[in-house]
């Protein structure tokens, strides 16, 4: 027999309490899911396609030190893997010091992930400004670079 519903002829619901109910979910950024793209074709596991991704783009300093990463669910459903492959690669990344897992608060970029990566970047940025700043290219600033890095 179906349900009747309440006396104002209402369907019963379960009320749901805001303490329970589903935090809002933010969207993952387009540019994000097209950095990561997941090829699935691809001989290498999609969680290491997923962690190097992630690497790659806080090397490359477009995840800088402190920016908050999509929950695993999220992530997962915007690149169309299961939620276990995200986590698998977020795991990986949190034992490689490169991000922190925080309860409640998600997971963010770490302060020093790779301290030799890190120092590394740093020096290249600063001698590219100080090449920039005297007026050289990149072709001539890399030019002094290669005649005196050891061979």
């Amino acid at each position: 027999m179906a349900d009747q519903g309440g006396q104002d002829g209402a369907p019963n619901r379960p009320e749901v309490s805001k303490a329970t109910a589903p935090a809002t979910v933010r969207p993952v950024p387009g540019w994000l899911v097209t950095a990561l793209g997941v090829k699935p074709g691809s001989t290498v596991p999609p969680y290491e396609q997923v962690r190097t991704g992630l690497l790659d783009l806080i090397h490359r300093n477009r995840l800088p030190v402190g920016s908050k990463l999509p929950t695993v669910r999220a992530l997962a459903a915007a690149l169309g893997v299961s939620a276990n492959t995200v986590a698998r690669a977020y795991k990986e990344l949190e034992q490689a010091s490169v991000v922190t897992a925080r309860p409640r608060l998600g997971t963010v970029v770490a302060q020093g992930g790779d301290s030799a990566e890190s120092q590394l970047a740093a020096a290249a940025a600063a001698y590219a400004e100080v090449a920039h700043t005297l007026g050289f290219t990149r072709r001539e600033a890399t030019r002094q670079l290669e005649a005196v890095f050891p061979a």
